[in-house]
């Protein structure tokens, strides 16, 4: 691996692991929803999910874009 390729896996493993500290910051009070994207590692969905606007008891439904 080039000395570039282990910078930038070295960056994405740092941002993985910050992103698994705050969800387990969230825990039981962050939304059912984001709370299954980001345990399954869906961060994109999770990251569309934040984006949205849907209010707290609206719940997505699983194949809409």
């Amino acid at each position: 691996m080039s000395a570039s390729a282990t910078r930038d896996a070295d960056k994405v493993a740092a941002a993985l692991a910050r992103i698994e500290e705050l969800r387990q910051q969230l825990g039981a009070s962050a939304h059912p929803m984001l709370r299954h994207y980001l345990e399954r590692r869906s961060y994109q969905k999770a990251l569309e999910f934040l984006n949205s606007g849907r209010s707290e008891t609206e719940t997505p439904k699983c194949g809409d874009t």
